[in-house]
């Protein structure tokens, strides 16, 4: 019974934040979730992806919400991107099953240790500029529709598989191809990823991979964050909140990649 109480405690606190993590920096569940479900619970990391998704779904919503009363949202202009996303992230999580659980922790820790540095190092406007001074984007502009289709594969194939990044890629899609400033990208990104996470954990539940009971608490507690950080978002620096992304980006990296050792 204690037992029981301390785990939704922990899912709760977990839970709320995840919401202001991804309400704030339009990150993903994923990054919270899974060592809360995976090391302090002991689920697998197959059922914790599919979980986050779920959660992510959830904030998505409830935080794509808050930005659209401040006008920071803008889906029509990346319909196309959402709509190819959210069918290649139901693809993606057909094949989550096949993974091996340790090969699944790797590549989650990596790739969040490799974006933390890179934003606390950089911000995200130097990365932008940056990014900018080497590719010439504009002729993914002038043949926005084809980008838009090989993007959303991308995204939805990592987000459904993966359980993480389609908040931010889209995000980064948005800001780079289509010049959204970065409050306005995070707005939009936040309402994508509740129809790109929804699909992918449709997919995972089919297949079994959600752990049911968790959502409840865990999404009641990110969708109460995910308020609190969407206003914050909405008020914070750009530089600043690019250095905070770095910053909490990497320390979960760094979290989810000591599990293999635990």
């Amino acid at each position: 019974m204690n037992g029981d109480f301390l785990n939704n405690i922990l899912l709760a606190i977990f839970g709320y934040s995840t919401g202001i993590f991804v309400g704030t920096v339009s990150g993903t569940a994923e990054a919270l979730m899974i060592p809360c479900l995976t090391i302090f619970l002991g689920y697998s990391m197959h059922n914790s992806i599919g979980t986050s998704l779920s959660i992510d779904c959830i904030i998505g919503g409830v935080a794509g919400l808050i930005f659209l009363k401040n006008n920071n949202v803008d889906v029509k202009s990346s319909a196309l991107l959402i709509s190819v996303s959210v069918i290649f992230a139901f693809i993606g999580s057909q094949f989550t099953t096949y993974a091996p659980e340790t090969g699944l922790t790797i590549v989650i820790g990596f790739i969040l240790i490799l974006i933390g540095i890179n934003f606390i190092a950089n911000g995200v406007q130097k990365n932008i500029e940056y990014i900018n001074s080497k590719i010439n984007f504009k002729i993914f502009r002038k043949n926005k529709n084809i980008f838009f289709v090989l993007i959303g594969i991308i995204v939805g194939l990592f987000s459904g598989f993966l359980g993480m990044g389609s908040g931010g890629m889209v995000a980064t899609v948005l800001v780079l191809v289509l010049g959204y400033d970065l409050h306005s990208a995070i707005g939009t990104s936040l309402v994508t990823m509740f129809f790109i996470a929804g699909a992918g954990a449709l997919g995972h539940a089919i297949n079994q991979e959600i752990i049911i009971h968790v959502i409840p608490i865990a999404g009641i507690t990110a969708a109460v964050g995910a308020v609190s950080g969407s206003f914050l978002a909405n008020k914070i620096d750009e530089k600043e909140l690019g250095k905070l992304i770095g910053v909490i980006v990497l320390i979960l990296g760094v979290f989810i990649t000591t599990k293999i050792f635990l």
